[in-house]
């Protein structure tokens, strides 16, 4: 009786670790690079909009986004925001005003694995190149440079080899 329930927990366990793993390769959101809204609590460059009232985005087409939200001014929509910090999907609600009807974000179809490797910075020594630059511990996060994202777990590591070579 307990190996039954011992196997039941573990398929649940299982299940579980399924639903928390990498984005698919395959999905995509309307990347958020400005947010001029305060009371919006969506992050540029780490947040993606990938459902809008408990429907999944599946297209590209910015019209159709934009025709969703005018439909709903002057009320309250539900928005699926995936974050490539903690590459985890939350519900963000927000109330669009009836003049004029948008969200003040400035939005952009992209590939939710734009942002798969993020890096969250923990230390910084005293004096270094990322001090001088006024990075934070715990604070700031490392999604790419002025050349391009940085891409798998090496990414990091080669683009400083790179800067400090040249």
């Amino acid at each position: 009786m307990f190996g039954a329930l011992n196997r039941f927990i573990s398929r649940l366990d299982s299940d579980s670790q399924t639903h928390q793993s990498k984005t698919p390769r395959d999905a995509a959101g309307f990347h958020v690079l400005k947010n001029t809204n305060q009371e919006l609590a969506i992050e540029p460059w780490f947040d993606f909009i990938v459902g809008i009232n408990g429907r999944t985005i599946d297209n590209p087409d910015d019209n159709l986004f934009a025709t969703e939200v005018r439909n709903c001014a002057g009320s309250t929509i539900s928005l699926g925001i995936y974050s490539a910090k903690g590459q985890r999907i939350r519900e963000v609600y927000a109330s669009i005003p009836a003049d004029p009807p948008n969200l003040g974000l400035s939005l952009h179809w992209t590939p939710l694995t734009a942002t798969e490797d993020v890096w969250h910075i923990l230390d910084v020594s005293p004096n270094s190149p990322a001090d001088l630059a006024g990075l934070l511990p715990y604070g700031d996060y490392v999604i790419g440079s002025p050349e391009g994202t940085v891409k798998g777990e090496s990414g990091l590591v080669e683009l400083i080899e790179e800067v400090c070579s040249t």
